[in-house]
């Protein structure tokens, strides 16, 4: 089978690779870099980071799991608007029917964090198979991946809407997930050291709650203050990311800089 040729007709996009461990995230990136390596006209960053635009990368043999639906909610608070879906391995799938199902579920799932199921893109193929085959029928399907990303997700656009302030305490809206969502079993203290994510940045920094509470727990919603230990550039009403030991235990919004 002979190659595609794809005809790329984005200037610059910026998409994140995510979902659930075992996947198939590093096969599908190293399938797509090999598929499209002469298709220098194609200007695409590949990263594991949610900034702009994301293809989700979901096993059909496995569908939905815990950290598949915790990824789409983080992507979803994060801003990103577009996803485009890549249901991996269906080499190993010989039931079309079990595919659809599969594909009911993420779309169910991508509802009920705020997309438009209905509108997102799905693409059924394998990266390994693609991988060792780029010009066979599984690479057919990198380069249809490719295709749903230049129609789907728009060009990546800089953010000029406000200033960013480099200061190192700030209060901010905050949700701490619960256990079912991927949080912690265990409440949150005054002077507790956390993790927090401002798209690509990460920044240890130290929560202080309001007079009146001792503790938080998982589940709840309130306002708190934030000192970082280093300052980086933030903007007020932006998103950012709560972790715990490499676990995502909460969502939260810049409200007031204070310094």
């Amino acid at each position: 089978m002979g190659k595609e040729t794809f005809e790329g007709k984005k200037t610059h996009c910026t998409i994140g690779i995510i979902g659930y461990r075992g996947h198939g995230k590093t096969t599908l990136t190293d399938a797509i870099k090999k598929t499209l390596t002469t298709k220098e006209e194609r200007n695409i960053s590949l990263t594991s980071s949610i900034e702009y635009g994301a293809i989700l990368v979901v096993s059909a043999i496995d569908g939905i799991m815990s950290q598949t639906a915790e990824q789409i909610m983080i992507a979803h608070h994060m801003g990103m608007q577009h996803i485009v879906v890549f249901m991996n391995k269906c080499d190993m799938v010989d039931d079309m029917e079990m595919l659809e199902l599969v594909e009911m579920g993420i779309r169910d799932q991508l509802y009920q964090c705020g997309f438009v199921g209905s509108d997102i893109p799905f693409i059924y193929g394998s990266a390994l198979k693609a991988l060792e085959d780029p010009d066979g029928e599984w690479g057919d399907k990198i380069m249809e991946l490719m295709d749903a990303v230049d129609k789907y997700i728009p060009d990546s656009q800089p953010e000029m809407d406000q200033a960013p302030s480099i200061h190192t305490k700030f209060t901010a809206e905050v949700y701490m997930l619960d256990i079912n969502e991927g949080g912690r079993d265990t409440g949150y203290f005054d002077g507790d050291r956390l993790q927090f994510y401002f798209k690509t940045t990460d920044v240890t920094g130290e929560i202080q709650l309001p007079i009146e509470i001792d503790m938080v727990m998982p589940g709840e919603t309130l306002d708190i203050t934030i000192e970082l230990i280093q300052p980086i550039k933030i903007t007020e009403e932006e998103p950012f990311i709560i972790r715990d030991d490499e676990c995502t235990v909460g969502l939260g919004r810049v409200a007031t800089i204070i310094e």
